[in-house]
């Protein structure tokens, strides 16, 4: 329970204003390792795990530090921004794939939305965005860890429906964080 309110306090400390930020632009490969559909409550259709990883992308990912050390926003390929929260990879507050108390520090960053449509019988749509990754003790410009996309409806809207992509992302640290006109023509 302690961990979790830890983990909700620091979320909370990522809405105020942290002072100056450090931007960091980290070169990522991005390999989906899973996408499932849950329709209904007993149909679950996954793809082919090694069909899904034939496929990489390289991208550039950007992560905004604050100066309280803690906070910080990671934007990705698609520019999507997604708050969250740098800590001691040591298993005292969170324990996940991806930041399984094995040293280095852990980065945890998580955007939710939910909408609800009151002139379509309240149907509901939902989404979680959420990365958990490791910068590596040994090689603080490494980080390596999961990213998911969770997007769904209830039963309100007609069919209640999951939808689950997950990623393998491993990335290094690039010396300027913003890509030249050279860099961005390749």
């Amino acid at each position: 329970m302690l961990r979790i309110a830890l983990l909700g306090t620091a979320l909370f400390t990522v809405g105020c204003d942290a002072g100056g930020v450090d931007l960091e632009g980290w070169d990522v490969t991005i390999t989906q390792v899973s996408r499932c559909t849950l329709t209904g409550q007993f149909s679950r259709n996954c793809d082919d795990p090694a069909v899904l990883g034939q496929t990489r992308l390289s991208a550039r990912w950007y992560i905004e530090r604050a100066d309280d050390g803690v906070s910080a926003t990671v934007t990705t390929h698609e520019g999507r921004t997604i708050p969250g929260v740098i800590f001691e990879n040591d298993g005292s507050i969170l324990n996940a794939e991806g930041c399984a108390a094995d040293g280095g520090r852990c980065l945890f960053v998580r955007r939710r939305f939910e909408s609800v449509d009151a002139n379509a019988n309240n149907c509901t749509t939902f989404g979680e965005l959420m990365f958990i990754g490791t910068f590596s003790s040994d090689d603080p410009a490494s980080l390596r860890g999961r990213f998911s996309d969770v997007a769904g409806n209830t039963e309100e809207c007609g069919t209640p429906t999951i939808n689950e992509v997950a990623f393998a992302v491993e990335g290094r640290r690039v010396e300027q964080p913003a890509r030249s006109l050279e860099e961005a023509a390749r």
